[in-house]
């Protein structure tokens, strides 16, 4: 893989939800104020979003 289809893979948005996401998570796993139900919650729509960007090709925008 070289560097222009690294480019074109980091323009999609997809990538870039999954990464604040996953971010989001991690803060929110150190926060000792959230409480549990929030963080379950939290939780499952990061990993859905996280599943979603992994199976996208950002490069090819016909295909999923």
């Amino acid at each position: 893989m070289n560097i222009n289809e690294i480019k074109k893979r980091l323009k999609s948005p997809v990538v870039w939800t999954a990464a604040v996401a996953q971010i989001c998570l991690i803060l929110g796993l150190f926060n000792e104020e959230l409480s549990g139900i929030v963080k379950a919650i939290s939780t499952s729509v990061i990993e859905v979003l996280t599943l979603f960007a992994v199976l996208n090709n950002p490069s090819d925008k016909s295909n999923f």
